[in-house]
């Protein structure tokens, strides 16, 4: 794999954040091959495009303000890690959220995430939604 390859996989990091704090589901989806899939937490993996805009569309309504920053992109030949941070009020609890974690990627010969293996603590997340930071 040139340097070219790995630019191009950098830029596609930084075209998915900026999907995902566009808060729309259809561009988040646009990322991924059209059988792609993205699993969090070792979760049951949502595949397709209906599936992965319909996962983002609920963090979007948990979280109408949610802004996605790409902290660092890591690849090696058709594998990247994302590492991401987000942030926003929770839309039920009003409660300020800010998560990090990663997503492990393997990227299609076309620029496409074939799959996303995402992660985050679980349980720092739903400390933070409740209010319990201290």
């Amino acid at each position: 794999m040139t340097d070219t390859r790995s630019e191009a996989i950098v830029k596609l990091a930084n075209s998915y954040t900026k999907a995902w704090t566009s808060h729309d589901g259809a561009s988040v989806a646009d990322h991924f091959a059209p059988d792609g899939q993205i699993s969090i937490n070792a979760g049951d993996p949502m595949i397709g495009p209906k599936a992965i805009a319909d996962m983002t569309e609920g963090f979007y309504a948990a979280f109408p303000d949610m802004h996605l920053m790409c902290d660092d992109v890591r690849v090696s030949g058709n594998n990247a890690l994302f590492v991401w941070t987000f942030y926003g009020h929770h839309s039920e609890t009003k409660k300020f959220t800010k998560i990090s974690g990663w997503e492990e990627w393997h990227v299609s010969d076309d620029l496409k995430i074939q799959s996303s293996r995402g992660w985050y603590d679980a349980d720092d997340y739903a400390a933070q939604i409740a209010g319990d930071t201290n």
